[in-house]
């Protein structure tokens, strides 16, 4: 019987984010901690939700990483998806000789398909934050958003038009798409444990990240959250 949390989908901007698999629970995080006494438990009681909050408070990270998810992404900007890239830093661990990684993503190619001219066109176009030097101001549109959006559709007209321009030339893929704007809509499937995804979520939803990426943050906070409430909720809120 198919799981009724897999394959729901939330939109992120123009784009979209699907739950497309995952392995575990809250009782998984409780279960994988007490194998120590050599204990299982079948139901959660509320002696396991504190349990779950005193792993979080003292970074015994190790019975989150028993919980696994995997996404896929599909037409989110390619400037979303570099801040996601990210979290194979933030998000591994080094045992001994050997790095543990706690996410992996694998993506669409250039080197392999021709892109298609697709690309994310914002809604608005924001102010700059006074004080944050790299934020946005959000629901702050500039003055003249037409305009802007115009300058903005131009550039990418440009540069899908170079990239065209070139693999007609008999120039190879993987050069030509060199000139393609960071704009354009890219899919990708993305796996990471409990403890990455957690920790991606509480960098990103912040108000120093950009709004994007913070969409994509509460979007996948709101796919797994019915899942696992309590170990996401002290992970999230668990100080850093």
């Amino acid at each position: 019987m198919k799981n009724q949390f897999i394959g729901t989908s939330l939109d992120v901007d123009d784009g979209k984010v699907t739950l497309t698999d995952y392995m575990g629970s809250d009782l998984s995080v409780v279960n994988a901690a007490r194998v120590s006494f050599g204990k299982t438990k079948t139901e959660m009681d509320d002696k396991d939700v504190k349990l779950i909050k005193y792993l979080a408070a003292h970074k015994h990270m190790s019975p989150f990483r028993h919980v696994v998810f995997t996404f896929a992404l599909e037409g989110v900007s390619e400037v979303v998806c570099r801040q996601l890239y990210k979290h194979q830093v933030g998000c591994a661990y080094t045992s001994g000789e050997f790095k543990e990684a706690a996410t992996t993503w694998n993506e669409i190619s250039g080197r392999y398909v021709e892109f298609d001219p697709e690309f994310h066109f914002p809604s608005e176009f924001r102010k700059q934050h006074k004080s944050n030097k790299q934020a946005s101001l959000e629901g702050e549109c500039v003055e003249n958003n037409v305009m802007a959006r115009a300058i903005y559709k131009e550039a990418i007209d440009q540069g899908f038009s170079a990239y065209k321009k070139l693999l007609e030339l008999g120039v190879c893929k993987e050069q030509a798409r060199m000139v393609m704007p960071v704009s354009f809509k890219n899919s990708l499937v993305w796996t990471a444990s409990l403890e990455a995804v957690a920790h991606f979520i509480k960098l990103r939803d912040h108000e120093g990240a950009q709004l994007e990426i913070r969409n994509l943050a509460r979007a996948i906070k709101k796919l797994i959250d019915p899942i696992c409430p309590h170990s996401l909720d002290a992970l999230v809120n668990s100080e850093k």
